[in-house]
């Protein structure tokens, strides 16, 4: 073989290598910010957020046909004088049934009361009735959008055998792979 098809060959092969590693690690960035806003949630009971964003999940039907039961919504704080009618809306409920849960309803109106104080009307998609008004000490912030792929893999996640064949199976691999031809590397570099 010539020395200049050794040597194209090796440059395609570093270029290759290169755009591997920079998609896996923008990859692993963006699991890492996902991991954190879900870490910080559960750790403070949906009270915190990292770097205002927080994630949800749709529990209900209430906001068909936008959000299905099961799908992750991407949520950020917003300034409460920027919160529009038509935003989608995640707050924590304090009356009856859903005193504590999350509900994310489409903002209808907003109105002033006697304080001065601004007050948010709500109501699902599905609904029939709005819901109770919402003080701004609710609101945790509003939709950004749905996260399609943390959707699809939490779905996966309460299928048992499908997390397991298409989930754990993969990753193990995976993290077998890597640490095999990082053990290769390290034995040729020894040499």
């Amino acid at each position: 073989m010539s020395n200049e098809f050794v040597g194209e060959t090796r440059e395609k092969t570093s270029i290759f290598r290169f755009i591997f590693n920079l998609i896996k690690t923008f990859i692993t960035l963006v699991l890492l910010f996902f991991a954190l806003i879900v870490i910080i949630q559960r750790v403070s009971n949906n009270k915190n957020s990292f770097l205002g964003y927080r994630i949800f999940r749709v529990e209900t039907g209430s906001m068909i046909p936008k959000y299905n039961v099961g799908d992750v919504i991407l949520v950020k704080e917003k300034d409460i004088d920027k919160i529009e009618v038509g935003d989608d809306l995640v707050y924590e409920g304090n009356q009856g049934q859903v005193n504590g849960r999350i509900i994310t309803h489409q903002l209808i109106r907003i109105e002033i009361n006697e304080d001065g104080e601004q007050v948010f009307y709500t109501k699902g998609l599905a609904n029939s009735s709005e819901d109770p008004k919402v003080s701004a000490s609710q609101i945790r912030g509003t939709v950004i959008r749905k996260v399609y792929l943390l959707s699809w893999l939490f779905d996966l996640l309460y299928h048992k055998y499908a997390a397991y064949f298409i989930i754990v199976i993969p990753a193990t691999i995976y993290i077998s792979f890597s640490f095999i031809h990082k053990a290769l590397r390290k034995e040729r570099e020894g040499r």
